[in-house]
């Protein structure tokens, strides 16, 4: 019972690290345009090869996830599980018969609910979706639109969340953005989605990185800082009443110039203009900017 009241509290203050196992794939397919941004922008891509009009790519995929408590604590693999499990059902309330499942629930009732962040490099914990977070993640569709496995972290909203500490990625599709208002890293749009739903960012105040708000149309009334650059390529993004300091520079495709005035804004870098086509409140299929 000491043992368990330990790890108890190792697990309120940090969340449960876990491991990720997996393996290799080989993939070819006809090289076109479509395929190749769905190659490129694949996270599971580890090689790409071009020849003879074909596109042969490795992938490594993450199959099996197993938790890696300290080892202080002593415990073998399975009774690492059944005390993670025990945790989660003494905590929420909510009883799952293996570790796995825990990884199936990013959502519970429509809000977040146990999501996966990384804190440093492959420094990965699963955990409650409380007002902090302390780490990186990313948003992803429920499933992969082109291999069709489960994702993580396939939330709409932020929630409760108020404050994350470090990158937040949006790689999915998101109704809201719940109570958020500070990220302490970079906050990033994916490059193959298009936010339809998203209409603010209210109420997010401050990203302490880079934020990029690319395939968005969203009001950006509450915003009052960016402490690196603020990307507004390609979007038609609106309303930056509120801001009041971008320590880098300000990117903007030439033509949405005229929603923005940077006036009363303090830029610590440059005011960037570039001439972009792209589709207006639709997608536009690109590898980068």
């Amino acid at each position: 019972m000491i043992i368990t009241s330990h790890v108890f509290k190792y697990l309120d203050q940090n969340g449960i690290p876990f491991r990720k196992l997996g393996g290799l794939s080989i993939q070819i397919q006809e090289d076109d345009q479509l395929n190749r941004i769905r190659v490129e922008n694949d996270e599971s891509t580890d090689k790409i090869y071009y020849k003879g009009g074909l596109i042969a790519s490795i992938h490594h995929h993450v199959d099996i996830k197993a938790p890696c408590l300290p080892g202080v604590f002593k415990l073998t693999s399975s009774e690492q599980e059944n005390i993670v499990i025990r945790w989660v059902k003494e905590t929420t309330g909510v009883a799952v018969s293996d570790f796995k499942t825990l990884f199936e629930l990013p959502v519970l009732n429509n809000n977040p609910f146990l999501l996966q962040v990384e804190r440093g490099t492959h420094n990965w914990y699963l955990v409650l979706a409380t007002q902090l977070i302390v780490g990186d993640f990313v948003v992803r569709e429920k499933f992969h639109s082109y291999h069709g496995f489960i994702q993580e972290n396939f939330i709409k909203t932020f929630g409760q969340i108020s404050k994350i500490t470090g990158t937040v990625g949006i790689d999915g599709k998101m109704r809201d953005f719940g109570s958020l208002t500070e990220v302490g890293g970079n906050m990033w749009f994916s490059n193959h989605v298009y936010q339809d739903n998203l209409e603010s960012i209210s109420p997010l105040k401050r990203v302490g990185g880079d934020l990029n708000l690319k395939n968005t149309h969203s009001s950006l009334s509450t915003l009052e800082e960016v402490g690196g650059n603020l990307n507004l390529r390609k979007t038609t993004c609106f309303d930056i009443s509120s801001l009041k300091n971008v320590g880098g520079n300000v990117l903007i495709t030439r033509s949405q110039m005229e929603n923005f005035d940077f006036s009363k804004v303090n830029i610590g870098g440059k005011i960037k203009l570039y001439n972009d086509q792209f589709n207006i409140r639709k997608l536009t299929l690109s590898s980068g900017f």
